[in-house]
């Protein structure tokens, strides 16, 4: 009975340890597209760098290409939350994005295969007018919200594999691995944007090591005190 008092002990620690490490694998990060040069036009290029873990990925945007900038200013994502999905993932650190404003065939294309990828958009419609963009995949709405031009939560809406934008702005996801996104852009208006990011997991091995170390430390430690007197543990 005493003996299986310390294996509770240690059970109850591994369980700790177990549980921190499912915590640690559902919280992630996104890496988005450092958008580098281009050249606007319709057809036009624009191509940055994105990193997914150790990987460096090459991603190039063919399409309608009304402006693009490298190095955006925050006004364009004034508000984080639109991109955050209830705080799971991170907002766009401002690394630019890609304008857009005519009907057409519009491709997003990544050097190695990227899983998970998240389509954050800004100003996608008007109010009453709604763009769309009808992809070769099922965009999943993550999280949305107000823009500098108005707009509310609920301006983006999914049908099937389209996309439907009334002044929204926020973060869609493409479940599954791709090598390359496509859309058909209709009805489109003045202008309305894009970027691209990719999550990854971000448990820490470090701390995860001195937590269970710790659990392990205060289970030895309720052993020692609650041991009777004259009791050893054969090894």
């Amino acid at each position: 009975m005493k003996f299986s008092r310390f294996g509770g002990l240690l059970a109850a620690a591994a369980l700790g340890i177990v549980m921190m490490q499912s915590v640690a694998a559902r919280a992630e990060s996104v890496s988005y597209v450092d958008w580098t040069s281009g050249t606007a036009g319709e057809p036009g290029t624009v191509t940055g760098t994105l990193f997914s873990g150790a990987n460096q990925i090459t991603v190039t945007y063919t399409g309608d290409v009304s402006f693009f900038n490298s190095g955006d200013s925050p006004v364009h994502y004034s508000d984080p939350s639109d991109y955050t999905a209830g705080g799971t993932i991170a907002a766009p650190p401002y690394t630019g994005l890609i304008g857009l404003a005519v009907d057409g065939v519009d491709t997003l294309t990544f050097s190695q295969a990227v899983t998970d990828p998240i389509l954050d958009v800004v100003s996608l419609g008007a109010p009453g007018n709604a763009t769309t963009y009808a992809f070769n995949a099922t965009p999943i709405i993550l999280s949305q919200g107000t823009d500098q031009w108005g707009g509310v939560s609920g301006d983006l809406t999914v049908s099937g594999n389209t996309l439907f934008g009334q002044e929204g702005s926020g973060a869609v996801q493409f479940d599954g691995t791709y090598t390359s996104i496509s859309w058909t852009a209709g009805n489109q208006e003045y202008w309305n944007a894009i970027t691209v990011g990719a999550p990854s997991p971000t448990p820490e091995p470090g701390s995860l090591v001195l937590l269970g170390s710790g659990l392990l430390f205060l289970a030895f430690v309720m052993f020692r005190s609650a041991k009777p007197a004259g009791f050893s543990m054969q090894l």
